[in-house]
């Protein structure tokens, strides 16, 4: 799936996204961009936006952007209409699932923003989900990050710690 974090690394653009700190995060794409190289960024450049799947389409927003933002909560005339069995997305970093209209839409959850990886498991006859979660291990990302000087490495490490 082409992400909103996608497209900022190969734009260095944020779109409709605002930064706190806009010098730390502009050296980390810099820095993000020397560890993909020419071929990683290539790479980046090949995502698709949606991928239909069976009855589910998957995306990083909703099926038209990647930075608009829908939640549980969001009224079903802001997501608008969609005629498909099921929508996957996750740019919201949240696991949850709800109906707009007759399209089930669920969030798979994210990975690298707590101590574990979420994902989701569907069966595409009954479109039954099941949302999952791994954890793995803290020190040994910590321990990479510093080995490849990863830029304001105190500042990222503490966020991982709170």
């Amino acid at each position: 799936m082409f992400g909103n974090s996608d497209e900022f690394l190969l734009t260095l653009d944020l779109g409709a996204e605002e930064a706190d700190d806009l010098e730390r995060l502009m050296t980390t794409a810099h820095w993000s961009r020397e560890q993909l190289g020419e071929n990683g960024l290539e790479f980046l450049r090949g995502f698709s936006p949606t991928v239909q799947t069976g009855r589910v389409l998957c995306c990083h927003a909703t099926p038209t952007s990647n930075e608009d933002v829908v939640l549980p909560e969001t009224p079903p005339e802001q997501v608008g209409t969609f005629e498909l069995d099921a929508v996957a997305a996750g740019h919201v970093h949240q696991q949850w699932l709800r109906r707009f209209e007759s399209t089930l839409w669920f969030c798979v959850g994210a990975i690298g923003v707590g101590r574990w990886c979420e994902y989701a498991l569907v069966d595409d006859e009954s479109l039954a989900v099941e949302f999952c979660r791994i954890s793995y291990d803290l020190d040994e990302l910590i321990a990479s990050a510093r080995e490849r000087d990863f830029p304001h490495f105190d500042l990222w490490v503490e966020s991982w710690r709170q």
